[in-house]
């Protein structure tokens, strides 16, 4: 995985609800536009034990762009929350 996938990971992980809109990550992740929609298409094709990592979860509410979830049937939000800070901090 690349330094902005887990960026945008780590965003996720520590969101309240669980759910996201990229277009929140873009501060955190230092991507705009179709670099930061590149991310998390690549995320959503990220499998682990034959599931999906996260999930397109319905449009914006701006209208632009997707809301992103984790699927809590791959790893827990605490668990990558661990692992990404884990990662990043080599």
């Amino acid at each position: 995985m690349s330094v902005s996938q887990l960026r945008a990971l780590k965003v996720l992980a520590e969101s309240e609800k669980g759910v996201i809109e990229s277009s929140e990550t873009s501060g955190q992740t230092k991507l705009k536009g179709k670099s930061l929609g590149g991310v998390f298409s690549s995320l959503s094709r990220q499998q682990i034990d034959g599931l999906y990592m996260i999930e397109a979860w319905g449009r914006s509410v701006s209208g632009r762009g997707l809301r992103w979830r984790l699927n809590p049937k791959t790893i827990s939000r605490s668990e990558l929350k661990r692992v990404v800070k884990e990662v990043l901090e080599v």
